[in-house]
């Protein structure tokens, strides 16, 4: 059974700017590996038209929408980002318009409840290992006061991850509700990926293990039982519980015993070692699906230390008259990245928190 994986995360002004560049894909180069440039151009945008700069035509929208007619705050949530998707094997079975009937199912499900126009992007990625979706909610309440606390608390996720997947299951998609209150572990980055590969090895031994025991199986079954009948044997003199049998056909009949008990043997062996694995693939999907989420935590970490770096630059401003360097601004994910510049510190760490190949949930 295949799970529903939606995750999200808070996006302030700073946020967009890196954030931006990596879900339109506005570079070809990546530290994010998994992403295959060539493959690119499968992605598409459910909303397109709506987003073309991230920050400033989210921020335009907000402003001719807002009822209040006062300045968003600095600091504020302008857009909440879901990142949506399920595991590889569940969009193998489907076909590309399926997937993107799958995508644009959730994308009606947030219409219906959050507005439509409020979704500002619903970026398909396609180019990774996993089909996944970057979809943008401005947190309008009914108001039309912005507010990602009012709009998105606790009983709204809540809601969103009971609801979601029933109602996927009911327009035809064969997907769960993940695990609920499950204890989680906070990982670093590295450990994270580390739990990826080896979510990846465990899922290459199970098949490698099923095709050997497809194979003993098959093997097993052209073995085929000898009729007794063909058999000339006779009674010995001193016991009439013994046989005599020609040597050639004693020599075929251990043979075949020799060969039954090993493949017997075998097939014992592939169906423990597939149980096994099939176990620990189960346990590591769960883990790996909830620690998708973890990562959130290092946006929060970026967009503190992305405060600091501002606050710096304000005080070299003020106190001498300068300004940090613009390399350090664009790493930092606080000014558009040149076409030449290395990829910021805020993209790097959003390609880190990507997952989908992932979840990438």
């Amino acid at each position: 059974m295949s799970y529903v994986v939606a995750r999200m995360q808070k996006l302030k002004a700073d946020n967009l700017v890196g954030l931006g560049n990596h879900d339109q894909r506005k570079t070809e180069n990546h530290s994010n590996q998994d992403i295959e440039v060539s493959k690119s151009h499968l992605n598409y945008d459910l909303v397109a038209g709506r987003t073309q700069n991230f920050k400033t035509d989210i921020q335009k929208y907000i402003d001719e929408n807002k009822a209040s007619q006062r300045a968003t705050r600095k600091d504020a949530v302008l857009a909440n980002e879901w990142v949506i998707t399920s595991d590889k094997n569940f969009f193998e079975k489907l076909s590309d318009d399926e997937t993107k009937r799958y995508f644009e199912t959730v994308k009606e499900y947030f219409a219906n409840n959050f507005g439509d126009e409020n979704i500002r992007y619903a970026i398909v990625h396609l180019d990774e290992h996993t089909p996944h979706m970057h979809m943008g909610i401005v947190p309008f309440d009914d108001e039309r006061k912005l507010s990602a606390k009012r709009v998105f608390n606790r009983a709204a996720l809540q809601r969103i991850q009971d609801e979601l997947p029933q109602y996927l299951k009911e327009n035809g998609f064969d997907v769960e509700r993940g695990n609920k209150n499950k204890e989680r572990k906070n990982l670093s980055v590295p450990e994270y990926k580390a739990m990826r590969e080896d979510l990846k090895k465990i899922e290459t031994e199970k098949q490698e293990t099923q095709a050997k025991l497809v194979d003993t199986k098959k093997q097993l079954d052209e073995i085929k039982p000898r009729d007794n009948k063909k058999i000339a044997s006779k009674t010995t003199l001193l016991n009439k519980n013994k046989v005599t049998v020609d040597k050639s056909d004693l020599a075929d009949l251990e043979q075949r015993a020799v060969t039954s008990d090993a493949y017997n043997l075998e097939k014992i062996h592939l169906e423990v070692e597939n149980h096994s694995l099939r176990n620990d693939l189960s346990e590591a999907k769960g883990q790996n699906h909830e620690l998708k989420r973890e990562n959130e935590r290092l946006q929060k970490l970026v967009g503190t230390l992305q405060g600091i770096i501002r606050n710096v630059d304000k005080f070299l401003n003020k106190k001498l008259g300068i300004n940090l360097p613009d390399k350090w601004l664009e790493r930092a994910g606080l000014k558009e990245t040149s076409k030449k510049a290395p990829e910021s510190s805020q993209k790097l760490d959003r390609h880190k928190s990507d997952e989908l190949g992932g979840p990438h949930l």
